[in-house]
């Protein structure tokens, strides 16, 4: 936890409105949505999203287009008062600005989903080494496909698979892998019991080597390094119990199986 000076205070006033609508020709859905911060330690900080839907024919299903802008105080450990904070001098950091323009096609007949992502970060903050805390001026560009679809292989038992693909362009302080897919095959069902409801079933990962965060744990925080790239000639197996009974819910999952 954070141990804060008693005369710190840290209270905000901020306003949200949403709008929803249909366009003229009746055929997108128009959902709109923004929250700005007036006053306060985060006084400026605002989040705006704009999406367009619409059904595009039973071959194409569901299509949605969108933008998402964010402009936010860095997180708390960037604060000089926090007790994280452990730079020897007070550093400026800006506001960070993230915007995600996205698209997205759903089709339900063939349980099929694809999306796309491209992500523009300015002020981007980071961590390096264990405690070291810094700021990237310049503008990152972060670029991802996704492909989402679940198979039926039996009456109650399903295939979920999920691929992406993903490139960070330019020099810039963040990696992520280039591909990786997730894989769950399970139950899903009552087995015969009228109030039962259970998922159960192996999850499958992996990812293409690249150069994964350390962890901090003087911070709890993940920093960012180069020198070390993480390798997963074998993939991630899991197994999973998720069930609910009237009110009663229980998750259990036991992991890394083949390690």
């Amino acid at each position: 936890l954070h141990n804060i000076k008693v005369s710190s205070k840290l209270t905000n006033l901020l306003g949200h409105a949403e709008y929803r609508n249909r366009s003229r020709n009746q055929k997108w859905d128009i959902q709109a949505n923004g929250k700005l911060y007036f006053t306060g330690v985060n006084s400026g900080d605002y989040q705006v999203n704009a999406a367009l839907q619409r059904f595009v024919g039973k071959k194409l299903g569901y299509a949605q287009i969108g933008f998402e802008n964010v402009n936010r105080t860095p997180s708390f450990i960037y604060d000089p008062r926090s007790d994280f904070y452990l730079l020897k001098t007070n550093a400026d950091f800006k506001k960070e600005n993230t915007t995600r323009l996205y698209a997205s096609l759903w089709q339900p007949a063939l349980r099929l989903n694809l999306s796309g992502n491209y992500y523009l970060l300015t002020n981007y903050t980071y961590l390096t080494d264990f405690y070291q805390l810094n700021q990237e001026s310049s503008l990152i560009n972060v670029f991802q496909l996704a492909a989402q679809k679940t198979f039926r292989i039996g009456k109650r038992w399903l295939w979920h698979a999920d691929l992406y693909y993903q490139q960070v362009i330019g020099n810039a302080p963040v990696n992520v892998p280039a591909f990786f897919t997730r894989n769950r095959i399970g139950y899903e069902g009552n087995l015969g019991f009228k109030n039962l409801n259970i998922a159960m079933g192996a999850e499958v990962r992996y990812h293409t080597p690249y150069k994964a965060d350390n962890y901090s744990p003087l911070l709890g925080q993940f920093f960012y390094q180069d020198s070390i790239t993480i390798k997963n000639p074998m993939p991630d197996i899991a197994a999973y119990v998720h069930f609910r009974i009237r009110s009663f819910k229980l998750y259990f999952r036991v992991v890394n199986l083949n390690k």
